[in-house]
């Protein structure tokens, strides 16, 4: 006999839009987001509340977690629909490792920091939930270990010793981005990847798990000013295999971010939906051809900021305001995207990007020593992940970096790394193979962003192992104004092949390589100049820290008018940065980087309109040139 039904007071499932969301991109309508107050036990000491989905240790939180090695066990309970007749279970973010559990049954054990995690909760473990009357309650447990001293784990810029220094900053552990939970069958869609091209070609791969026979899939797509498509696919081996065209197709750029919105269906054999799922695409093309990079055909400037993503509140969490807030007051200035440093987005964060028009690029975070094989192995199976996750179906993801500056492998104090040349060159053929074969068709990528950067040219020969194409040459350069005009100015437009191996201050190729002549030079990394607004102590900047918001516009807007006239740089640049890093503006004894436009709230330094001028400059000196 069934016992009497307990009424747990649920609230109605949240009508989702775009706007709230979890991922914009792959919207079920039933879904129920987790994000909220959980209680987590640090170490086996008694449970406190904790705000999900920020870090245990930001400020937002506040919570002691020692060094070393830790181990967090976090616990919610949530309450469904009882006909639910499955789940699919979705953890953006969780450091380091992690089991997780629902109703006491043990679902998946992941690894990895900086990619999302999801598993499918099948209807006899959504059975083991306590009903009462039309609702089921359930407990979901996740238990993280993770350690502050690994250096063979993708960590990004946090500190792997205490106080390690200016450009590393506080460790987080756990859940750090969002989590939900979405209404789901055995049968059910997986993995969509989309390539929709400015022509208004579309090429839609689609993975369906579960039993398949004789079902279909459909993707309906359309512009709200008119134009779109149906297509359908029967299912084979567990994938549909779409392709059509969207007649005079709306291409999407930063000046006009066209978005087609539409949905992906699962039809079985009788024609009955089992699943959908609601997406969208921007019809764009980014490309590296002929000495330039080409959006969608035309010759494009990438003017962009080097973002870390780390905030005074949340850590290395973003809120929709933080987001927002970087976007637009960056795009205020003459910014029109950014290079996401060290630590990967939101899928919130791409949304947005894709809705404003503002290009990004995905970065693997690096390890500090990844000489031993099976931690290297272990890196680039989180970056084929977190391709997966973040570089596909997205229009404003411009380009790729899986290699910053050789670390992992870096002789420097830092990483206490006994690497050799051949090491480090091994290890960038390793990152670019890999992310030819993941990444979208045509993806450009810097194999070692920064410096000492493998080219498609060797002991005079051209090379074959990566594609000439898609490999970058981002350079990296924090000289002050008058010694990068004098490095970079006398350099023409289009150098010589085997030219331009050195500068007096970095090595731009290993031994025996050179420049092609035709790939587009970035520096990716420049200026660095700093603006102190309060009294501070311990601060980190790459040159004069200026306290005259006047004289720090004026150098920064010099720095830009000299990259705008140089003509060998035909790529563009990445200012470094967005925001003060690792600096709070509330604490005098707060360190980090102070060399961000805005500071760690977000708030401008300087209100004047020099450095977009500066930008307005440069683009136009760049376009006369072409």
């Amino acid at each position: 006999m069934k016992t009497q039904a307990l009424d747990f007071g649920l609230n109605p499932l949240p009508i989702l839009t775009r706007d709230t969301a979890p991922n914009p991109a792959r919207m079920r309508r039933e879904t129920l987001p987790l994000d909220g107050v959980w209680a987590l036990s640090v170490n086996g000491e008694p449970a406190q509340p904790v705000v999900v989905p920020f870090p245990p240790q930001a400020k937002i939180n506040g919570i002691a977690v020692p060094e070393g090695e830790v181990t967090l066990r976090y616990g919610t309970t949530f309450e469904l629909p009882f006909d639910w007749r499955g789940a699919v279970l979705h953890l953006e973010g969780i450091d380091h490792q992690a089991e997780v559990s629902v109703n006491g049954v043990a679902l998946t054990r992941h690894s990895g920091a900086w990619d999302p995690c999801s598993v499918f909760v099948p209807l006899s473990v959504l059975r083991l939930g306590l009903e009462a009357q039309a609702t089921t309650l359930h407990r979901l447990e996740v238990v993280v270990t993770d350690s502050s001293q690994d250096r063979s784990i993708l960590s990004g810029k946090q500190e792997r010793k205490p106080k390690e220094g200016a450009i590393f900053y506080a460790n987080m552990s756990g859940i750090w981005k969002s989590v939900w939970i979405e209404h789901a069958g055995e049968t059910r869609l997986g993995d969509l990847s989309l390539t929709a091209r400015a022509s208004g070609d579309l090429a839609a791969t689609v993975e369906v798990l579960g039993d398949s026979y004789a079902h279909s899939v459909v993707l309906t797509l359309s512009h709200e000013d008119g134009g779109g498509l149906e297509l359908r696919a029967p299912v084979e081996d567990g994938r549909a295999m779409l392709a059509g065209r969207v007649e005079d197709v709306l291409a999407w750029s930063p000046a006009t971010p066209n978005l087609y919105f539409g949905s992906l269906t699962l039809l079985d054999r009788r024609g009955r939906v089992l699943d959908q799922i609601e997406t969208y695409a921007g019809f764009r093309d980014f490309v590296m051809q002929d000495g330039y990079y080409r959006l969608n055909g035309e010759a494009f400037y990438l003017q962009g900021l080097l973002n870390q993503a780390i905030y005074p509140d949340t850590l290395f969490t973003p809120t929709d305001r933080h987001t927002l807030t970087d976007y637009e007051r960056t795009l205020e200035q003459g910014f029109t995207g950014e290079r996401r440093h060290q630590t990967t987005p939101r899928h919130r964060d791409l949304w947005l990007a894709d809705k404003m028009g503002y290009w990004l690029s995905v970065e693997m975070p690096s390890a500090r020593n990844l000489l031993d094989p099976r931690a290297r192995a272990e890196a680039l199976d989180e970056w084929r992940r977190i391709v997966r996750a973040y570089a596909w179906n997205h229009p404003c993801v411009f380009f790729l970096v899986p290699g910053n500056e050789d670390w992992g492998l870096l002789e420097h104090y830092h990483h206490e790394v006994d690497a050799t040349h051949e090491d480090r060159e091994g290890f960038q053929y390793e990152l670019g193979e890999l992310t030819e074969e993941i990444a979208p068709p045509g993806m450009p990528y810097a194999a070692n962003d920064g410096w000492r950067c493998v080219t498609v040219r060797k002991n005079g020969h051209l090379q074959n192992r990566l594609d000439p194409n898609r490999l970058m040459f981002n350079i990296h350069e924090y000289a002050e104004n008058e010694k990068v005009r004098a490095i970079y100015g006398r350099i023409p437009q289009w150098p010589e092949p085997g030219a331009w191996g050195k500068n007096p201050r970095h090595v731009f190729h290993p031994n025996g390589y050179s420049y092609d002549g035709r790939t587009p030079l970035v520096l990716s990394e420049v200026g660095g100049r700093a603006l102190l607004n309060r009294p501070s102590k311990g601060v980190f900047a790459y040159g004069k820290i200026h306290r005259d918001p006047e004289t720090w516009a004026a150098e920064l807007s010099d720095l830009i008018d000299i990259m705008g006239q140089m003509p060998v740089l035909r790529g563009g640049y990445v200012l470094t940065q967005t925001r003060d890093a690792g600096n709070d503006p509330e604490d005098e004894t707060s360190m980090g980087e102070i060399n961000g436009i805005l500071d760690g709230h977000g708030l401008p330094k300087y209100p004047g309109d020099a450095v977009r001028l500066a930008n307005e400059r440069a683009r136009d000196a760049w376009a006369k040139a072409i």
